[in-house]
């Protein structure tokens, strides 16, 4: 069995190093306390919070998860689906009667035969079932509540956004006994959710950020997992492996799992199995890359190009404009803060680079 998870939750065994994160977060948990989570995409924040609740005894978990939610309706949809995923057996028949006038449907779940609870198709929930939604989270016992991708609430509509994040604040705050957890990847929005005195989260949560997991730890996890399969490979080949992935822990078990399939027990990999492994990941990636690049100008290619060309992370200096050959540098910062915007690439302090660093090494590769 491939021992790589990639593009799910992993805890127990699957779930490398983070003690120290572990720690703080489950004093936070204990405290009750809001915490505001912030690191980039597949940096293994979901994870980090699914593996801290399950080591803390007699502790539930909601997972509400706002990634991509279109509508306000979707939004409050998002959290009562969090709330029935989440539900014991016990609490289904109360969560029947509070949702009645959503149509709640019991169904079976068809791995474990639990009773599970949905909204009837095409129900759509307003302002008010997201009080009561919220009320209902209040009152749950040792339960974290975790709010995924909690600034994609800034891409609805102006008014009813902020009327729908006011009124989960008001809810909120009143929550004493219920610790919760806002995470995001995306940094300046939300600072602006959390750090801007004009929003209604303003200061209400500690700031708490994820970085990469350390080479050293993650190295020896790495090497055992390779190694439970007669797979052996260098620490030269590991550094490489970190270069490519930006230290990206989703992303060093994505490429690993693709290094995993283009070797054979009793292997020793080296660089040239490292390349099968990337033109693996590049032909699975070559329908989404391609489609990608239909939402990009002429002139953002140009300074994708560029960016390629540095190993995918550079700043916006004198020479980077000069390799994008476009003349003005107006028009490059133009370009790049709109593939920022497009989700494309990623800001960090003065530094730009790939949000998908395989996305780079695949136009290096095509040498588009």
């Amino acid at each position: 069995m491939v021992p790589f998870k990639t593009g799910m939750v992993v805890v127990g065994q699957d779930f490398c190093g983070r003690q120290e994160e572990i720690r703080k977060l489950k004093a936070e948990i204990k405290r009750c306390s809001r915490v505001c989570l912030l690191g980039e995409r597949r940096i293994g924040k979901t994870s980090l919070v699914h593996e801290t609740v399950r080591r803390l005894r007699g502790t539930s978990l909601v997972f509400i998860d706002f990634l991509g939610v279109k509508s306000p309706d979707g939004a409050v949809r998002r959290v009562i689906d969090g709330i029935f995923a989440s539900a014991t057996e016990s609490l289904l028949p109360r969560l029947m009667k509070t949702f009645s006038v959503l149509r709640p449907v019991i169904g079976i779940d068809p791995f474990t035969n639990a009773p599970t609870l949905s909204l009837a198709p095409g129900t759509k929930p307003g302002m008010e079932t997201l009080e009561e939604a919220l009320e209902t989270l209040g009152k749950l016992k040792r339960t974290v509540v975790f709010l995924d991708e909690f600034q994609s609430l800034l891409d609805l509509p102006r008014e009813e956004r902020d009327d729908l994040i006011s009124r989960m604040r008001s809810r909120i705050q009143l929550h004493a006994a219920s610790p919760y957890i806002f995470a995001g990847s995306v940094r300046n929005d939300m600072d602006r959710m959390f750090f801007d005195p004009a929003s209604p989260f303003y200061k209400s949560a500690i700031r708490f950020e994820l970085g990469p997991l350390t080479r050293t730890e993650f190295s020896r996890f790495l090497a055992d997992s390779f190694g439970a399969s007669r797979r052996t490979l260098s620490d030269d080949l590991l550094e490489e492996i970190f270069d490519l992935c930006h230290d990206v822990p989703g992303d060093v078990q994505r490429l690993c799992q693709c290094l995993w399939d283009e070797t054979e027990p009793g292997d020793s990999l080296d660089s040239a199995a490292l390349t099968r492994a990337l033109r693996r990941l590049f032909s699975n990636e070559e329908r989404s890359y391609t489609i990608l690049l239909e939402y990009v100008s002429a002139q953002q290619l140009k300074c994708l190009r560029a960016l390629a060309d540095r190993r995918g992370s550079s700043s916006l200096n004198g020479d980077f404009s000069a390799l994008t050959g476009i003349a003005a540098e107006s028009s490059v910062r133009r370009a790049v803060n709109s593939l920022v915007k497009k989700r494309i690439l990623f800001q960090q302090g003065t530094q730009y680079r790939f949000c998908d660093p395989f996305f780079g090494a695949w136009i290096r590769y095509k040498r588009l």
